[in-house]
């Protein structure tokens, strides 16, 4: 360069993208590059932050109601336990003389089981779960423990307590009652079966059989007295019965001939009703009417009703009923039938020697009767 000149200015380089910076010249300020990166920088941020702000604000929300979810309602509370069983101990002035009530109370107090406890004083009000225990003392050489729990029986036990010292004593009082209380625990808190159903007795089955449908078949012995015609007559009669709440209908039939003066022949069926009264379950009474229609035939008249050659003809009568019974044994009855009444049917007959009579006027009838009986219905 020739002296006197100014030296030669180098034209100025702008700056810009695809220019660099001449070289050696200082720095200024952030690279071109660097702002866009700043600025994407800064943006992911802000983003980011608002993602997580609604997140954050949604986290308690969350929290809250996973905690509403997993307070579930609280469980219904169990009932209290029963409550237990007071214990109230008394001793008699026999008994106390030979053990202290102190200290039988001491140690009982020690020996009850669970579920009872002792009670401050020997008496109180009535209650379902009370246990009372009596100590007397019987003898001198036994001391008797008496207990009793909820209303229930009492059980005693005995001690024999002869040449033992008071502690000892009052110690085996305590146990064997602390045992008798849980073994009437145990009996109080076991199912009790249903009672068996009482069977009736034989006085109420007797009773019962009164009013039930029965059949009864009976047969003997009948006699009977008229007062006109042949003055006797006998034979032997069979009825069939039903007896319906004591009334009992018959139906009978009797065959009677006379044994001695005029021949004769009566032949008879009729129907009987009478109600029986018991005296005791093998005796009772009957009482009834009865009315008949009889067949008769007399061999050695020579007319009846005014018929020459006649020897048939009919009657009827009709009379009371009363009679006894004694049972023999079972279904077997033995009875006594007084039977009066009147003929109702005047039958006139004329004998061979010409003399006029009649079968008519009162009767009385006797007969002796076993009868047996079936129910219609057994008695359970």
């Amino acid at each position: 360069m020739p002296s006197g000149s100014s030296p030669a200015r180098t034209p100025p380089q702008r700056t810009g993208f695809g220019r660099r910076p001449p070289a050696g010249a200082p720095r200024r300020g952030l690279p071109v590059l660097a702002v866009p990166a700043v600025a994407l920088l800064v943006s992911a941020v802000v983003v980011q932050l608002s993602f997580a702000l609604p997140a954050a604000a949604a986290e308690p929300r969350a929290v809250v109601a996973s905690t509403s979810r997993a307070s579930a309602p609280a469980a219904p509370r169990l009932p209290d336990a029963a409550a237990p069983i007071e214990v109230r101990v008394a001793l008699s002035r026999g008994a106390a003389e030979e053990v202290s009530s102190v200290r039988v109370r001491r140690l009982l107090e020690i020996e009850l089981p669970d579920g009872a406890a002792l009670a401050a004083e020997p008496v109180g009000p009535l209650g379902d779960r009370v246990a009372t225990v009596w100590v007397d003392r019987p003898t001198a050489a036994r001391l008797e423990i008496q207990v009793r729990l909820d209303g229930r029986a009492v059980v005693r036990r005995q001690i024999a307590v002869s040449g033992l010292t008071s502690d000892v004593a009052a110690r085996l009082v305590a146990i064997a009652a602390s045992e008798m209380i849980l073994a009437e625990m145990r009996r109080a808190r076991a199912p009790r079966r249903p009672p068996s159903p009482r069977r009736p007795t034989q006085d109420e089955v007797e009773l019962a059989s009164r009013d039930l449908d029965t059949l009864s078949v009976s047969a003997g012995p009948y006699a009977a007295v008229v007062s006109g015609g042949p003055r006797v007559l006998g034979g032997a009669g069979l009825a069939l019965g039903l007896r319906r709440l004591r009334l009992t209908e018959s139906l009978f039939a009797r065959l009677l001939v006379a044994p001695s003066g005029e021949p004769l022949r009566w032949l008879e069926a009729g129907f009987s009703g009478d109600y029986r009264f018991w005296l005791a379950a093998s005796w009772r009474l009957s009482i009834g009417a009865t009315a008949s229609v009889a067949s008769l035939r007399l061999p050695a008249a020579v007319s009846v009703d005014g018929i020459a050659g006649e020897r048939d003809t009919w009657s009827a009568r009709a009379g009371l009923g009363l009679g006894v019974e004694t049972r023999l044994g079972g279904p077997v009855w033995l009875g006594l039938t007084l039977d009066p009444g009147i003929v109702l049917r005047p039958a006139p007959y004329e004998d061979a020697r010409g003399q006029a009579g009649a079968v008519e006027g009162a009767w009385l009838g006797i007969g002796l009767s076993l009868a047996t009986e079936r129910r219609s219905a057994p008695l359970r």
